[in-house]
């Protein structure tokens, strides 16, 4: 759909908005010179507000638009090194301070009451960190040729490219990486030390670094984990892993990790850390884990969770716990089922119901549905339906298994699970 109009500064004809102005003898009313983008609800304001929005303030929209436009994309020839180096650093520590402000270990997605602090981080992401590292390695990759060969800068650059692309395909691929380069710390250094700017040095800082990741942690677990109901005590055994007693008197060996994508070859490496974890628990919200390494671990009996599902998850036991599912998924599955339904047009008389692993289980085998139709009732109409049912909910979903009963055979059902849920009626 269109989201932008071709908007004129000046309006054609002697009546349209602005077209008073000197400028409407002179200027081409069709030329690119008088035409701005707008989106279609700030151009309908510029037009019926027109005595609000003159020639020159759009004129300086535009003017100002297309300098920032072009100073995203035109990288300056810099001679100096001190000049350019700043220019770096200055990027640099932006990204830095979004990181300890908006990043997956700040208070603003640990401790955030709003639950939006992991969709603001993922934006900054896409609109600030990631220019911005492009714009460092183009400044200096660009500028290399004003400077001795070979330029020390450049090289330190490198390491810090690797890390750059590595950020972007995380951020930008379906598929996340977990052994991704991570920041490489000396190369932040090494700028400042130019500029002769104090810094830690990266030794330093690399322990400083693990030891608040761990603070973070362990705030993370205490905060939502000492005080929950079903806990009866928390005892932290060493840096990544904890004990966790429960009320009804079973007891976990916790495994923390913040594995960027936990993957099976993650679960390799901890269970050769520690082979004997009950449980692990993806700590911080930017993880995830991927749906085979779920899968293996509830094969061999290890719980593995993002926080908020082992919270809910320890009120439960045996598959119930292993394979939980939030309440908060369970009903986007009955929403999207239930919207998918309401698209494909059911026959008048007709009910459709969600039950089985489909609404209990993170992991499932198959999607149960059952259609129910008030009699007398278009028998062709109901196949027809069904069929279109089933191969939209493959798309979508994965294989259904659809039972089709009148509402009088349906009130004679007995389910081995009371999940039943009604998804259109």
């Amino acid at each position: 759909m269109s989201v932008a109009n071709v908007a004129h500064i000046v309006g054609h004809g002697s009546t349209g908005p602005r077209s008073d102005h000197d400028l409407a003898e002179y200027i081409e009313k069709d030329g690119i010179v008088n035409l701005i983008m707008l989106c279609l609800e700030c151009h309908k304001v510029a037009d019926e507000l027109e005595s609000k929005f003159s020639v020159e303030s759009m004129l300086a929209w535009k003017q100002a638009h297309a300098e920032k436009i072009s100073s995203l994309f035109a990288i300056p020839n810099i001679q100096n090194e001190q000049q350019l180096l700043s220019a770096v650093n200055d990027l640099l520590d932006e990204n830095a301070t979004i990181f300890r402000e908006c990043g997956p270990f700040s208070n603003n997605v640990l401790r955030g009451e709003g639950g939006d602090g992991l969709r603001l981080w993922r934006r900054r992401c896409l609109d600030t960190i990631i220019p911005h590292n492009q714009r460092i390695v183009q400044l200096i990759e660009m500028n290399r040729r004003n400077f001795q060969y070979p330029w020390d800068v450049y090289l330190q650059m490198l390491l810090y490219k690797i890390h750059v692309d590595a950020f972007q395909d995380n951020c930008l691929m379906d598929r996340r990486v977990n052994d991704y380069k991570l920041f490489p710390r000396e190369f932040d250094y090494f700028i400042k030390t130019k500029l002769g700017i104090p810094s830690s040095a990266p030794k330093v800082m690399e322990q400083e670094e693990l030891e608040y990741r761990h603070n973070q942690i362990k705030t993370y677990i205490n905060r939502f984990l000492s005080d929950h109901s079903n806990i009866k005590s928390l005892q932290e055994l060493n840096q990544s892993t904890m004990l966790v007693q429960l009320v009804d008197g079973r007891s976990l060996k916790v495994f923390v990790t913040n594995t960027y994508y936990f993957t099976d070859y993650t679960l390799d490496r901890v269970l050769e850390v520690d082979p004997a974890v009950d449980a692990i628990i993806c700590s911080c919200p930017v993880i995830q884990y991927s749906p085979s390494a779920k899968r293996i671990c509830i094969e061999n009996g290890i719980g593995l969770f993002m926080l908020g599902e082992f919270m809910g998850a320890i009120r439960y036991s045996g598959e119930q716990f292993l394979n939980y599912l939030l309440r908060s998924e369970r009903e986007d599955r009955l929403s999207n089922i239930s919207r998918l339904a309401k698209d494909l047009s059911p026959p008048r008389g007709v009910s459709i119901y969600a039950f089985g692993s489909f609404l209990r289980r993170k992991l499932y085998g198959d999607i149960d549905l059952l259609v129910a139709y008030n009699e007398p009732a278009d028998s062709k109409a109901i196949k027809e339906f069904v069929s279109r049912l089933a191969v939209e909910t493959e798309k979508q979903f994965g294989e259904p298994d659809i039972t089709v009963s009148s509402e009088r055979e349906f009130a004679t059902l007995k389910l081995k699970h009371n999940n039943l849920a009604k998804v259109y009626s």
